[in-house]
């Protein structure tokens, strides 16, 4: 029984030796994937701040350029047109400005504005058209609700001089 328990343990000695030895001879390998593993994760954290930084300007970009900040704009572009309409009537009522040049400009004004509310009302349109395809309810607003209102002394003239 003795003989057989040490003959038991030399093998398992035995055993363990080529095990080690096999496990040394894989050990290249292991560093060699630990490395290869490393630069992956490496690349895997660039791409994913890559991915991040391009979502991030992706929202930016949408944001810019979404219908509601073009709505934003063509009502500010309306407003300020409406405006140099309004103080070009001023200098010609003060008699700052000659008839012959407040005729041209204020008809390049008014033109700019008229094509301004054309395309803020196209637009809305267009958004509620969207808006009645996504809720079968439909929207409840009426499509000039964002225009601006008749300012002044230019609700008269709009009917006449605008293009």
């Amino acid at each position: 029984q003795f003989q057989s328990l040490q003959l038991e343990r030399e093998m398992c000695l035995a055993s363990n030796c080529t095990l080690a030895r096999v496990n040394l001879s894989l050990r290249p390998r292991l560093e060699d994937g630990k490395a290869s593993l490393a630069i992956k994760y490496q690349e895997l954290r660039e791409i994913r701040e890559a991915c991040w930084d391009k979502q991030q300007r992706l929202e930016a970009y949408l944001e810019n350029w979404s219908p509601q900040s073009a709505l934003g704009q063509l009502q500010a572009k309306l407003d300020a047109s409406e405006a140099e309409s309004e103080a070009q009537i001023e200098q010609f009522l003060a008699q700052d400005l000659p008839l012959g040049s407040f005729l041209e400009s204020f008809c390049q004004s008014r033109t700019r504005s008229h094509i301004c509310r054309t395309q803020l009302e196209k637009l809305q349109e267009l958004l509620q058209k969207d808006q009645v395809g996504r809720d079968p309810a439909g929207p409840a607003g009426d499509p000039g609700a964002l225009a601006s209102p008749a300012r002044g002394r230019l609700a008269p003239l709009r009917s006449g001089l605008a293009p």
